[in-house]
């Protein structure tokens, strides 16, 4: 698989995992405002979970497509570490995501107008 078609797939999948988180967390924060017992949302509120928190599996998202692009250049031992410390692997490449994934998407946008 060419660098082309691995960024588009990158491009459509992390913006269809933001998209689906968004609409998903957005229905999820209107049921719960709406409830009569349960603490009242506003608008704004309820559009800003709905905005915000699907970015923590975009970033994971990233991270992984990130750390792992390369996987068969990794050697034996430390394909072992990252299964072992798996809950570290798992915070760490969380927190890269976070850090590339404006970087990755200007990267791969850019790959799919150079061709």
């Amino acid at each position: 698989m060419n660098e082309k078609q691995v960024a588009k797939r990158y491009l459509l999948s992390a913006l269809g995992l933001y998209v689906f988180g968004a609409v998903l967390i957005g229905a999820f924060a209107f049921a719960l405002g709406s409830r009569a017992e349960s603490v009242s949302l506003s608008g704004g509120q309820i559009a800003a979970l709905a905005f915000l928190l699907p970015l923590l599996p975009c970033a994971s998202y990233a991270g992984f497509v990130s750390a792992f692009l390369r996987v068969k250049e990794l050697k034996r031992k430390q394909m072992i570490l990252i299964v072992v410390l798996f809950p570290l692997v798992l915070v760490g490449v969380t927190v890269f995501g976070l850090v590339m994934l404006i970087p990755n998407f200007f990267r791969y946008i850019i790959v799919l107008f150079k061709g």
